[in-house]
């Protein structure tokens, strides 16, 4: 495991110092002092999600500290912190390094929930630690998928969709580990219908692309803006008047009317560079595909 081989690696390195300290003749001293004995205490830190303090009570004089935990190693510090996002069992370590030679110890701590902010699962797959941006699958068909309950399909976008709705195929949701995302549109919109009218009913504009400027104003929140989102090993909701993704018109309950506060959807997929997700309703479902966009 990485673990091992950090350590390995470490109590190596701090062998080699050692002995060269032992053969040098130039060191000018009879002895090289105490070898220090490595420990440690492990608290949870008051306030915060799976964060523990991490203090060395090492004897021997030591004058470096090396923390190992999970896969991450700290250096110089006798006083530090370890944070775990997942739930599990970790091994933290400390080495110490003196006139004298190294010693370790270590100590296993047990993380019982994850951390619901943690940049892990679909949270680091959808934002990739930092920000990703997600457009709608193209160029190939199936990106806007509609159908029964059971999954037989009523109508899907094809390639040509791509140019003929370029107004909605170009739209990008970013994605930020903090929680928000944002929605461009690119200053236009797609009017979809209902039974071949435009819709909503009152929107007074035909099907097609449209200049959001040409939008009435209880409609402008679907266009872009800032949100936030939740995302979970089965879902994402987002929130914020107006949010929504794929097409404006899938609400929570059903084809809506008008922005809603927030819409939650179903995973089907979630990779690096994939996401589907799908709005289930009593008379069918709606389904999107997502593409990550590339730099």
């Amino acid at each position: 495991m990485m673990l091992h081989h950090n350590i390995k690696k470490l109590a190596t390195a701090a062998l080699t110092a050692a002995s060269l300290l032992a053969c040098s003749p130039e060191d000018g001293r009879d002895t090289l002092g105490p070898k220090p004995v490595s420990s440690f205490t492990v608290q949870p830190i008051a306030g915060e999600v799976n964060k523990y303090l991490l203090t060395s009570t090492s004897s021997g004089e030591p004058f470096i500290y090396k923390w190992t935990m999970g896969d991450e190693t700290k250096t110089g510090k006798a006083v530090d912190t370890a944070y775990f996002p997942e739930k599990g069992k970790y091994t933290i370590s400390l080495m110490v390094l003196g006139d004298g030679g190294y010693g370790l110890s270590s100590q296993e701590v047990t993380v019982e929930n994850d951390d619901p902010d943690g940049c892990i699962g679909n949270k680091r797959l959808l934002t990739a630690c930092g920000s990703k941006v997600w457009v709608l699958e193209q160029p190939g068909g199936g990106a806007l998928w509609v159908g029964d309950p059971g999954g037989g399909q009523w109508w899907a976008n094809g390639p040509g969709d791509v140019t003929a709705r370029s107004c909605q195929f170009d739209d990008e949701w970013t994605f930020n580990s903090n929680g928000t995302f944002s929605f461009d549109n690119h200053g236009d919109m797609w009017i979809d219908d209902e039974g071949g009218a435009p819709w909503p009913t009152d929107i007074g504009l035909p099907v097609g692309c449209t200049p959001m400027t040409a939008v009435p104003a209880k409609y402008q929140a679907w266009g872009s803006g800032n949100f936030t989102f939740k995302v979970t090993a089965n879902t994402i909701k987002v929130m914020g008047t107006g949010a929504h993704l794929g097409l404006y018109k899938v609400g929570e309950n059903g084809t809506t009317a008008a922005p809603e506060e927030f819409i939650t959807y179903n995973i089907l997929e979630m990779t690096e560079s994939k996401m589907v997700v799908q709005k289930m309703y009593g008379w069918g479902q709606w389904r999107f595909t997502f593409k990550a966009k590339q730099p």
